[in-house]
């Protein structure tokens, strides 16, 4: 478990940067821009504070 992070980034499928947060508690709501977003596959990155935990990646789909 990460306890605290310097980021947490989403991008979309064109490596957009479309959400960015450091606020643990806080989460991609599925929209940018205030409108939702498109169906679709989106990669985010969490770097933790911690410099011996690693970075994760991965992919979450949208369907709506």
């Amino acid at each position: 478990g990460i306890k605290s992070y310097k980021y947490f980034r989403v991008f979309n499928r064109w490596g957009q940067l479309i959400y960015s947060t450091s606020a643990l508690e806080q989460g991609w709501n599925g929209k940018v821009d205030g409108t939702d977003a498109p169906d679709g596959t989106y990669y985010y990155v969490v770097t933790p504070t911690d410099a011996e935990a690693e970075t994760r990646t991965g992919h979450v789909t949208l369907v709506r």
